[in-house]
């Protein structure tokens, strides 16, 4: 009897390990804020991809906010640690991204393009 539970039990093991192993990792892109822009200031994914989004400051504090999206993170100064944050959008589609501090005269200007290509059906 003892030896059955045993073996349920490695099998459920052997399971949830397969079903770990089969989430997808998501695709990390590096953005740099830097007066006044972003590197890269524009950025292409699927439709429904989830993307590791990994921000860092090469000078002052910034913002980093995708309209329509509910990303809105702080990116803190040089030295400091970056920011990571996960972004997944399902409809394709321009967004513009933007710094939401004001960090100096060119604050305004400083803004970016997520463009969101149509998920291609797979055969």
């Amino acid at each position: 009897m003892q030896a059955r539970w045993w073996i349920v039990a490695a099998l459920l093991c052997l399971e949830t390990g397969t079903a770990r192993s089969q989430t997808p990792t998501p695709r990390i892109i590096n953005i740099t804020a830097e007066r006044f822009s972003f590197t890269p200031s524009e950025i292409v994914v699927d439709a429904g991809e989830e993307v590791e989004l990994r921000l860092k400051s090469d000078d002052t504090a910034h913002g980093f906010r995708v309209a329509g999206t509910t990303v809105s993170v702080v990116i803190p100064k040089r030295g400091y640690r970056g920011t990571v944050t996960r972004l997944r959008v399902d409809e394709p589609g321009r967004y513009t991204f933007e710094c939401t501090r004001m960090c100096g005269a060119g604050h305004n200007f400083m803004r970016g393009t997520l463009i969101v290509r149509p998920r291609t059906s797979q055969p």
